[in-house]
């Protein structure tokens, strides 16, 4: 694994953050897979074991789906 990579997986930047300010840098960065991208830090940190890492990446997650379900639906019931 690049030593970079590694890093930025260890880096605890999570923490300065709360999960609405996390959620909007996601979302910024990676549009709609923004929710993706916030499981899949959820999973790499419960693989590092660490478990409150992985709890704010579900919060994130999940003010994401809110944010989302708000907006409505991506297309008209017309299809």
């Amino acid at each position: 694994m690049p030593t970079s990579w590694k890093h930025s997986r260890e880096a605890p930047l999570w923490r300065r953050l709360k999960p609405a300010q996390a959620g909007r840098v996601l979302g910024q960065c990676y549009g709609d897979s923004a929710g993706a991208e916030a499981l899949l830090r959820a999973y790499l940190a419960e693989r590092d074991r660490n478990k409150e890492a992985a709890r704010f990446w579900l919060a994130v997650h999940a003010r994401l789906a809110e944010t989302a379900a708000a907006a409505g639906p991506l297309l008209s019931p017309s299809g």
